[in-house]
């Protein structure tokens, strides 16, 4: 039978808001409409769940009109929910929907099958959380914290020395897909995002940034792909990164074919791609060093045979293409 009996209600935050249409009889919201857009009902049958930082009192989350404060909430409830043997969503995936002008807090675990997405405004058109976030281990359940994708996030470094996110191992699936990462003033000895033995990790559309326009605020290494068991399957693909290093692979074995870095533009003081395990593909990437380049190979390090197309700018003032390029025969 069709629901016919909805209501609406307006939901502030901060200088913005949203208007949310739901059912009186159990409070679920059936339609809301942002400034980012309209959000529908969770398409896999799955629950959503909303983060407001500018409420005054935490909520149970399951409307913008009852938002939790912290995403560590709904993080803690989503791993609940998803996890019901009643609820049987083991294939299906949990949302959470985050806004706020003043998000601070350092995350330990992540969520389980589950989308955080960043709607609303901050000075730009996502949430920002200041934080470090290093994941445990156990997060909470040893072998949980499976397919966690992060979208439309802003994340800045409140200490300078520690990681933005340390993910361990097994951490599979996690995806940051238009993210933004925002050095602390002074720069960021550590990296924005080191990630150890997570296979299908996906890193798209990110903007690895410099702190208030200086280069001496920057990312020690934006990205540090670690461990030598399972980091096959991972795409790095269209970001935007500024940092003393910008692309760091481990040595792994052979447990990385069928990777791929392509279509990056890396401004870097040092090396800007470096794969020790010479397994991931490399194309279409551009990027500028600091780096003398009189001998080209001085500003990268990876596996010319699994390379194409790349462009490097070092201080000599002259490009070389990644491989070389051949003119003609003979």
């Amino acid at each position: 039978m069709p629901v016919t009996n909805i209501r609406s209600r307006w939901n502030k935050s901060g200088f913005e808001g949203s208007l949310d249409f739901y059912r009186p009889d159990t409070g679920t919201s059936v339609l809301t409409i942002t400034e980012g857009g309209v959000i529908t009902p969770n398409p896999s049958g799955a629950q959503d769940y909303f983060v407001d930082g500018n409420v005054s009192t935490t909520g149970d989350g399951l409307s913008w009109g009852t938002a939790f404060k912290t995403l560590a909430e709904a993080i803690t409830a989503s791993n609940t929910s998803i996890a019901l043997s009643d609820n049987r969503w083991w294939a299906r995936r949990n949302r959470i929907f985050v806004c706020g002008d003043d998000l601070a807090e350092d995350l330990t675990i992540l969520p389980e099958k589950t989308d955080i997405i960043g709607v609303g405004s901050d000075i730009f058109p996502f949430p920002r959380i200041t934080g470090n976030h290093t994941i445990a281990a156990t997060r909470p359940t040893a072998g949980k914290g499976n397919g966690a994708r992060f979208i439309n996030m802003g994340f800045i470094d409140a200490d300078g020395t520690a990681d933005v996110f340390a993910v361990p191992a097994s951490c599979h699936g996690l995806s940051f897909i238009g993210c933004h990462f925002i050095p602390k003033t002074g720069g960021s000895a550590g990296k924005a995002l080191e990630i150890t033995d997570c296979a299908h990790v996906r890193i798209i559309d990110c903007v690895f940034d410099v702190g208030v326009g200086s280069m001496t605020n920057i990312f020690a290494v934006a990205i540090s792909i670690e461990g030598d068991a399972a980091i096959h399957d991972t795409r790095i693909i269209g970001n935007e990164i500024t940092a003393t290093a910008g692309i760091v692979v481990a040595e792994s074995g052979a447990s990385a074919m069928g990777s791929l870095i392509k279509d990056n533009v890396i401004r870097a003081v040092a090396v800007a791609i470096a794969d020790a395990s010479d397994d991931f593909q490399v194309v279409n990437n551009r990027w500028m060093t600091d780096i003398d380049t009189g001998t080209s190979t001085a500003g990268y390090d990876f596996n010319l045979q699994l390379a194409a197309g790349n462009i490097q700018m070092g201080v000599t003032g002259l490009c070389d293409t990644i491989p070389f390029t051949k003119i003609a025969e003979g």
